[in-house]
C-alpha cells in the first residue's frame, strides 16, 4: 500500500520516524510544520548551541505552524542563516540578535533568547490566516 521510505539512524526508532517525516516535508510531499535549524557548533560558537536548540524545540513543542526557526551559535555565519528563516537568532558575546522575516528586530541578553524566540514564534503564528497549512496553535512556555 503506497510507497515506503526507510531511514536508519544510530538512535531510537522513534527518531527514524521523525526524520522520515522531515524528509517528506522538505520535498513538499507532506504538509510542512515547524522546522528548527541549528548550526553544527564549530569552534566559533559562543553559546551552547545544542542546549539552546533543544530549549527552543522544547519551548515550541506542539506548535503546528509552518515556521522555520534558525538557532545559530556565532556572528560569522549565524546572521545569514537566521536572516533566511522566518525567525532566527545569531548568538555571540553573551547576547543574541533576533531576526524576523530577514530583519533584525532586537538584541537580547543570552538568558532571554529562548523566551524571546517563543514569544516571537507565537506572535507569527497568531498572524497567520485561519485555515492556513498547519493552522496556528500557540504554545505557552
Amino acid at each position: 500500500i503506497g510507497d515506503t521510505i526507510r531511514v536508519s539512524l544510530s538512535a531510537p526508532p522513534t527518531e527514524e520516524v521523525k526524520v522520515g517525516l522531515q524528509i517528506l516535508q522538505s520535498l513538499n510531499l507532506r504538509e510542512r510544520k515547524l522546522e528548527i535549524v541549528s548550526c553544527p557548533s564549530c569552534g566559533r560558537a559562543q553559546v551552547d548551541v545544542y542546549k539552546l536548540a533543544n530549549d527552543v524545540t522544547d519551548g515550541l513543542e506542539g506548535m503546528t505552524v509552518p515556521l522555520r526557526v534558525a538557532v545559530m551559535g556565532c556572528v560569522v555565519n549565524g546572521p545569514g542563516e537566521a536572516r533566511e528563516a522566518d525567525l532566527g537568532v545569531a548568538s555571540g558575546n553573551g547576547k543574541g540578535q533576533i531576526f524576523v522575516k530577514g530583519e533584525v528586530i532586537k538584541t537580547v541578553p543570552e538568558d532571554e533568547i529562548v523566551a524571546t524566540l517563543i514569544e516571537e514564534a507565537n506572535r507569527l503564528a497568531a498572524e497567520m490566516p485561519a485555515g492556513a497549512v498547519g493552522s496556528p496553535q500557540v504554545v505557552t512556555a
